[in-house]
């Protein structure tokens, strides 16, 4: 009698420390992720910022964002994936940094080749000012830890590319597209 008084005892101590019949609070509804543009259509991630009214396109560019291809990446971006896309007749500003932790880099708008030299002997940005200082340069680039920014018109549409022009870097994949739209268009495309 002893045993089931005190069995008894355990099993309403039990219930009456639990819930009892409260119903369990409704899972967390996670928060919508950030669905990613589709291949080939375009995006505007933050840092791409976009002025219609004052016809103004500001790209802040990390040479080494990621580790991919050996910090030899725009943003985390190499060998001709993730084309900026801006509008035909936009003033352009880039704001360069290198956060790669053992090489200087560079960046201009140059020609899109169909395979990239090994150096690159003159450095002529398509658009005037569209070039880091000392690009060729491996020692007065611009080195990790820096940065640096400069402006040019995108007056001329086509297919372009985004080159760092160190030796042996745009070879190894370090550009991207860089396309100026003549119908306005936009952003990135991934």
């Amino acid at each position: 009698m002893r045993i089931k008084a005190l069995t008894a005892a355990l099993f309403v101590g039990i219930a009456a420390c639990g819930n009892g019949d409260a119903p369990d609070p409704p899972p967390a509804t996670p928060a919508p992720a950030e669905q990613p543009a589709a291949p080939g259509e375009l995006s505007q991630p933050n840092w791409f910022q976009m002025d219609e009214a004052a016809q103004t396109v500001t790209i802040d560019l990390i040479a080494g964002s990621t580790s991919d291809n050996n910090y030899w990446n725009f943003n985390g971006f190499f060998g001709g994936r993730g084309a900026i896309v801006v509008p035909e007749g936009y003033t352009v500003t880039v704001n360069f940094a290198n956060q790669d932790p053992n090489m200087a880099h560079s960046v201009g708008v140059g020609e899109r080749l169909a395979s990239w030299p090994t150096s690159f002997s003159e450095v002529t940005p398509t658009f005037p000012g569209a070039v880091s200082s000392n690009p060729t340069s491996m020692t007065e680039s611009t080195l990790p830890g820096e940065a640096e920014s400069f402006t040019f018109v995108a007056d001329e549409a086509g297919e372009f590319a985004l080159i760092c022009y160190v030796v042996g870097h745009a070879a190894t994949g370090m550009w991207m597209p860089f396309n100026v739209s003549a119908e306005g268009e936009a952003g990135v495309r991934n």
